[in-house]
């Protein structure tokens, strides 16, 4: 998105928003428009849209960074649906077809079974158990998911240099402990 593209849609946030202190100055501007430049100016334009026929108070960032992720991903399943799909395709594949039942599922769901163990749901005798730890699992996972969805790709690789960074920092320490 271009940046006059960006003040065009921060013209029509103003006719709406009228508090003084909403985007009060060209720094506020410029500080949001490098907040949102990765997103789409057709996808940014219709979450900002969104949210002016929703909400009475003004948009963060934070929120158009989420609608915007909705918008273009759709809704994650939540975790019900998830572990309906787990139980079909274990009635379906069963405990021999853990690959073909793993490659039924949706992309959060496969990894809590995973974690839990296709063969090991597939005999438990504690379905309750196994549900509750599903449900823990999924919501863990699809928050770290929608968490990662909302940065940008620079913030991301930036957060990355940083952790590599860091390990390697701590690892020459473990390095200098050792003689």
């Amino acid at each position: 998105m271009e940046f006059k593209e960006f003040q065009v849609l921060c013209k029509g946030m103003r006719a709406v928003y009228t508090q003084p202190n909403f985007l009060p100055d060209e720094f506020a501007i410029k500080m949001w428009y490098r907040l949102l430049q990765d997103i789409p100016y057709d996808v940014l334009n219709v979450a900002i849209q969104q949210h002016m026929m929703s909400s009475k108070f003004p948009p963060t960032v934070a929120e158009l960074r989420e609608l915007s992720t909705t918008m273009v991903q759709g809704k994650p399943k939540d975790w019900g649906d998830g572990w309906e799909s787990v139980l079909k395709a274990i009635r379906e594949y069963g405990y021999y077809r853990e690959t073909e039942g793993l490659e039924s599922l949706d992309e959060t769901s496969r990894q809590v079974v995973k974690r839990l163990g296709w063969k090991e749901l597939c005999m438990s005798e504690n379905i309750m158990n196994d549900r509750a730890n599903f449900r823990m699992l999924h919501e863990q996972i699809s928050k770290r998911q929608k968490e990662d969805a909302v940065l940008s790709l620079g913030v991301k690789q930036k957060a990355n240099n940083l952790l590599g960074a860091f390990n390697d920092g701590l690892m020459a320490i473990a390095e200098k402990s050792k003689m």
